[in-house]
């Protein structure tokens, strides 16, 4: 494998991976971002986010001399030949993806391309589909304002959607099911299929909108098998049926595989909940009836409650009652806490009277940001603590939001009493009901 000059603009779960794996598979890799702070943290080979592996392979690379790290947009593009962009593409209040800042780094990317440069411009971000196309007239038009003579010849626009999950992020990049590559020039596509030679993927190349289109269907339908199974759960728990059975049974089904069918309190994260309401917004731009996705939404917010609502059951008034919650983040291994269950949960429970005491392995720092307003709203009635079982004292009821490993091995005499709400169907429903108060999702 050749080595290749990549830029990768952004450098958060999505850009920091890539361009970690990518220098320590070898190539020349440049990380930019416009976060003066980050940047300098990263040269020193320092974290800024929580994903189990990376800090070894970036250690890796910096060893190696095969990355380093930029605020300078002039230094990042006259350096490279391929420019990853791997910025956020939040939602808007409408569903819709928030392009702003993939928009920003076309336009300074395009500030720097020259009369005699050729640049492959890579989107890692994900974007709608239609997205490549346009940036190609935009950039070229930009160009052209510029002066640059001929400027749909001097870059093209690719689309490398990203399949990596927050917490295996290294893991899924080294290892991959699949890379898609979406172009209109084939010969390009190929030279940045070329990038992942070393790890030998099974390898999709296609134009640029049904590559576009792999990312959202893909979210889409994981998103999508998660809502379901938790409407199973809720139908389980009304006629008698054991939902981990029900998913076990369906699993074996090769047809429907087993991943995805974990009943719980619903799904978070950057990706499925804005992915399938971009999904939902592009669909009725050209006149579709996206039934089975908004449906997927809605059930996932009603779900994400059914904790407060088991919880209600058994303990009908909450003033003054003090509620352990043990996991923040998302999921387990990250710290990220976009659109977590964990923050409608407390929410609604300080709305209900309750003291929270809230923890998590690595996400209290984000936590704390996420909960500033309702910190100075409440006081001393919403407390971080730094060990699970502090969250335990003086608790009334627990209730468990993410699935961290260090929960599957408790100390079960401290939960005697005490209300246990169980999000993720970690415990085994015998032992629990023999100690305390126990409820989890869609089991008898």
């Amino acid at each position: 494998m050749s080595t290749k000059r990549i830029a990768v603009i952004g450098t958060g779960y999505v850009g920091l991976v890539s361009g970690a794996c990518f220098a320590y598979l070898g190539h020349k890799v440049i990380g930019l971002d416009i976060d003066e702070t980050k940047i300098e943290r990263l040269k020193r080979g320092e974290i800024p986010i929580y994903e189990p592996g990376l800090d070894k392979i970036l250690q890796r690379a910096l060893e190696k001399g095969n990355i380093e790290f930029t605020t300078d947009y002039a230094y990042a593009v006259k350096n490279s030949d391929f420019i990853f962009i791997a910025v956020g593409t939040p939602s808007k209040e409408d569903g819709s993806a928030d392009l702003s800042y993939v928009e920003s780094a076309y336009r300074s990317i395009a500030e720097q391309i020259g009369d005699e440069d050729f640049k492959v411009i890579v989107n890692k971000s994900t974007v709608p589909v239609g997205t490549g196309r346009w940036a190609k007239e935009f950039i070229a038009e930009l160009l052209r304002k510029r002066g640059i003579k001929n400027p749909e010849e001097r870059f093209e626009v690719v689309s490398n959607p990203e399949f990596l999950r927050e917490g295996k992020a290294v893991e899924d990049f080294m290892n991959p099911d699949r890379v898609v590559v979406g172009a209109d020039n084939r010969d390009i596509a190929g030279m940045v299929a070329s990038l992942y030679e070393k790890l030998q993927p099974a390898m999709i190349i296609t134009d640029l909108p049904t590559a576009e289109m792999i990312k959202y269907a893909s979210n889409a339908f994981l998103a999508t098998k998660i809502s379901f199974i938790n409407e199973i759960a809720n139908i389980c728990e009304a006629t008698g049926a054991d939902v981990t059975v029900v998913a076990r049974g369906m699993g074996l089904d090769h047809r429907i595989s087993p991943y995805f069918l974990g009943a719980g309190c619903g799904f978070g994260g950057s990706c499925f909940p804005k992915d399938v309401k971009a999904l939902i917004y592009t669909a009725k731009q050209v006149d579709g009836e996206p039934k089975i996705l908004e449906a997927v939404i809605e059930v996932n917010e009603r779900q994400k409650l059914k904790p407060v609502e088991k919880l209600l059951k058994h303990i009908p008034n909450l003033e003054g009652k003090t509620v352990a919650v043990w996991g923040l983040a998302f999921k387990p291994e990250t710290d990220d806490m976009r659109e977590a269950p964990s923050i409608p949960i407390i929410r609604k429970l300080l709305e209900l009277g309750a003291t929270v005491k809230a923890y998590d392995p690595v996400a209290l720092q984000n936590a704390k940001r996420v909960f500033s307003r309702e910190i100075e709203k409440y006081g001393e009635r919403l407390q971080f603590v730094t060990e699970k079982d502090k969250a335990l004292e003086g608790a009334n009821a627990l209730i468990l939001v993410t699935e961290w490993e260090e929960f599957r091995d408790v100390d079960f005499d401290k939960l005697t009493g005490k209300v246990v709400i169980d999000g993720r169907n970690l415990w085994e429903p015998s032992v629990m009901k023999s100690i305390c108060t126990y409820e989890s999702i869609g089991r008898p």
